[in-house]
């Protein structure tokens, strides 16, 4: 029998826990479930953080600052093994009242969400290691001070899977798990290569067919939410590929470290299933439009992850897509937290003395 419910409900209990305990409670909560030594990767500005106080005063304690009364919404929460782990994600919101500042973004003083992804490797039935997640640029949009130009999908809050859709923390089912994925990484392995999308119908290519005619692909902020084939290459995928011809996924040595390049999750549990890497793509920003900047030249990596479900018919009908795009910004030259600063506190000179 595996660990996989276990590490499920596990999964659950923890954020849980952690998004009703008072602020000097974090660190117990962090004891109860991490091993000491756990190791935490998480969205720019915050990468890489190590050991259980530094977490708590560095992301946890901040976060229930900003946000006192917030609750943990979790949408997806899938386990299984991937290269000798068992691995655990989930996928969801953390929702409060956003009434402290928090990366220096202004407070609204009423209900907020913040897009949140947790995948971890799970040890001994505590957690050895764990990437978070977070939509911050949409945090930002909620504030009033959305860095970047209109984005070209929608920009409303992600839905959660139907109810039917096998959703749950009371059961795992490996078997059709490994179906799934086997059908999102035949999919993603037939995406165009490099020079290989002459135009729109070659972009289409042979991944196609893995996608329902209704397709919802759900981008963070940015990029926002798409619905059917046309929309995805319309409002992302055509406006991606121009701006990084040359970009590339990176072959993940299964032999090799846990921190390499590369996919360091892909577990399949039901019609669900997630991919991420840290990062996963390496590319060259030399052409317009994503994200409405002109091309920068600069080489950059990118954190990603998805997360897929497919109807009962094998088919793609919805992918959450968690990119960590302040630093892909970053990597161009624009840091758009260090850029709100002024914004948020207009006294603040920008000639250093």
């Amino acid at each position: 029998m595996s660990n996989h419910l276990a590490n499920k409900q596990l999964t659950a209990r923890f954020l849980t826990e952690l998004a009703s305990a008072p602020l000097d409670g974090i660190l117990a909560v962090l004891t109860r479930y991490c091993h000491t030594d756990c190791c935490w990767e998480i969205f720019y500005p915050f990468e890489r953080i190590d050991g259980l106080a530094n977490a708590t005063a560095q992301f946890w304690g901040p976060l229930k600052q900003a946000f006192p009364d917030y609750e943990q919404r979790m949408g997806v929460v899938i386990a299984g093994d991937y290269e000798g782990r068992e691995q655990v994600s989930s996928l969801g919101h953390v929702m409060g009242s956003f009434e402290a500042p928090w990366l220096t973004i202004p407070p609204t003083h009423n209900l907020s969400f913040l897009r949140f992804g947790f995948n971890a490797i799970v040890r001994d039935g505590k957690f050895a290691k764990a990437y978070i997640l977070l939509d911050i640029p949409d945090l930002m949009r909620q504030a009033g001070y959305y860095p970047l130009r209109r984005m070209p999908g929608t920009a409303e809050q992600w839905p959660l899977p139907p109810i039917d859709s096998g959703a749950t923390l009371t059961s795992v089912h490996p078997e059709r798990g490994a179906l799934t994925m086997a059908i999102v990484r035949e999919m993603q392995l037939a995406l165009p290569k490099p020079g290989e999308a002459r135009d729109k119908k070659s972009a289409a290519g042979r991944h196609s067919h893995h996608w329902h005619e209704n397709m919802n692909w759900y981008g963070p902020a940015g990029i926002g939410s798409m619905r059917r084939l046309r929309g995805f290459q319309d409002f992302h995928g055509a406006l991606f590929l121009q701006a990084f011809p040359d970009r590339s996924g990176i072959a993940r040595d299964a032999n090799g470290s846990e921190d390499a390049p590369g996919h360091y999750t892909r577990i399949g549990d039901g019609l669900f299933a997630v991919t991420g890497g840290w990062p996963s793509i390496y590319a060259t920003h030399t052409g317009g439009q994503w994200l409405g900047l002109p091309p920068s030249g600069r080489k950059v990596e990118m954190r990603v992850a998805d997360w897929y479900r497919l109807d009962r018919a094998d088919k793609i009908i919805d992918n959450w897509v968690m990119i960590d795009v302040p630093h892909i910004l970053a990597q161009m030259g624009l840091d758009i937290l260090d850029d709100l600063r002024f914004f948020a506190d207009p006294s603040l000179s920008r000639i250093s003395d």
